[in-house]
């Protein structure tokens, strides 16, 4: 039914379309982006491991499914698919089965349940290939795109849809919501399967149905590939999703019934990235980096997204006028970590420092006349300190903590030339 309406369309919208070459290739457009795909796809049957009277059992209580992603054999999937079990049996696209990695501290596997993906990694994988991942923000309503997976254990079975929406937020599924909305047909085994474009590429993870019976009702939701792409990378690298934090707190409130929602600062955190940008209690957010925001699920959405050390702007409307601000996502114990080196700073020398959130560069902010470095001036660019070249914050910190937190030496950036600034000697 489905080829057939396609092919009605072409021939409607395409000269020559009623042909049955125009309807075979058609046809082949769908047949070879999953035949690209599938070999990437994995089915997952989650088992529950348990002991009784000294013999170990496996009672099978899910089936999932698995996107591979590297040529090691790592697998995204979902967090809720993980937790649903702790023994994995996981199958290749041409029957083999594959045994599972340690994977992480505590198991086989890394995840965050903010964004519900989870990796496992194959213990062995001669057969498999990664998927090619495409960028999602290119993705457009009434694009046609697969979904591989293993629904009710049926094996590397394929549907096909349009994606009806992207960027949907608020649904109740995960912290942070920013889902590709689609009408494929996906039930319970299709989450951690890919959703792929006519090209065979990753454009999301399938990961929910909305539903009250527990099967397809016609709205299916996926995470954005570059959403994936950004948390498998920090799992990888780091076994955990490091997020930046801004350091208020906010609340969604209602204009009116016709006008929508805004988002109210409810309060400032002492200390945090929202105080020393300069925003304050009442303040309405009104965009984040160009974004217009209109919920909390979209504040959430728009700095959730975002990798640590990215530079954000965020536009407010205090007493009637609008305000720019510019802050950098840091991690909350980072941040405090260095605010704290940062007073010693002060303390001990007198200097405030801060970094330019456009260029990155580490400027002097602030000089106290009492202070140890007399040549020193308001907006000098640090580029070394103690002989050790400084290009972030981050060096400055680390420089001076492992410095036994004192300063020698700096240069400066002073146009047109570089000062070097001696400290006093006596300094303890």
């Amino acid at each position: 039914m489905l080829f057939s309406s396609l092919a009605l369309i072409l021939a409607m919208t395409v000269p020559g379309g009623d042909s049955p070459a125009a309807s075979e290739g058609l046809n082949r457009c769908f047949i070879d982006a999953a035949h690209r795909a599938k070999s990437s796809v994995v089915n997952i049957v989650i088992y529950d491991r348990s002991s009784r009277d000294g013999s170990e059992g496996l009672r099978k209580k899910a089936y999932a499914s698995g996107t591979v992603i590297t040529e090691s054999g790592i697998v995204v999937t979902n967090h809720h698919v993980v937790t649903k079990g702790n023994y994995f049996q996981v199958i290749g696209s041409d029957g083999a089965v594959f045994e599972l990695d340690k994977f992480g501290n505590d198991g086989f596997f890394l995840s965050d349940k903010k964004t519900d993906i989870a990796l496992l990694k194959l213990a062995e994988n001669t057969r498999l290939r990664p998927i090619v991942f495409s960028d999602s923000n290119s993705l457009r309503q009434g694009e046609w795109v697969l979904a591989i997976g293993n629904p009710y254990g049926l094996r590397q079975s394929i549907t096909s849809g349009i994606v009806s929406y992207t960027g949907r937020d608020n649904i109740g599924f995960t912290d942070i919501e920013d889902f590709i909305q689609s009408d494929v047909p996906i039930n319970p085994g299709n989450s951690g399967g890919p959703l792929v474009n006519l090209k065979g590429e990753l454009v999301g993870i399938n990961t929910a149905i909305s539903t009250v019976t527990g099967g397809y009702q016609g709205i299916s939701f996926a995470i954005p590939s570059n959403i994936v792409k950004q948390v498998c990378r920090e799992l990888i690298k780091y076994g955990r999703v490091r997020r930046g934090w801004l350091g208020f707190i906010a609340r969604e409130r209602k204009i009116g019934v016709s006008k929508g929602s805004s988002v109210a600062v409810e309060s400032v955190i002492k200390g945090s990235p929202a105080e020393s940008a300069g925003l304050k209690k009442g303040d309405i957010i009104r965009e984040v980096d160009s974004e217009p925001i209109e919920s909390l699920g979209g504040l959430v959405k728009s700095v959730g997204n975002k990798p640590v050390g990215t530079a954000l702007l965020i536009k407010v409307s205090r007493g009637g006028k609008l305000h720019d601000y510019r802050l950098i996502l840091r991690e909350k114990t980072e941040y405090r970590k260095m605010r704290a080196e940062l007073d010693a700073i002060f303390e001990r020398y007198g200097i405030e420092i801060d970094e330019n959130s456009e260029s990155k560069d580490v400027i002097v902010s602030f000089v106290s006349p009492g202070g140890l470095a007399f040549d020193i001036q308001k907006g000098d660019i640090v580029v070394s300190l103690n002989d050790e070249k400084v290009f972030s914050m981050d060096d400055f910190v680390a420089i001076f903590t492992s410095s036994g937190r004192k300063i020698r030496r700096m240069n400066v950036y002073r146009d047109p030339s570089i000062h070097t600034i001696e400290f006093d000697g006596n300094n303890d």
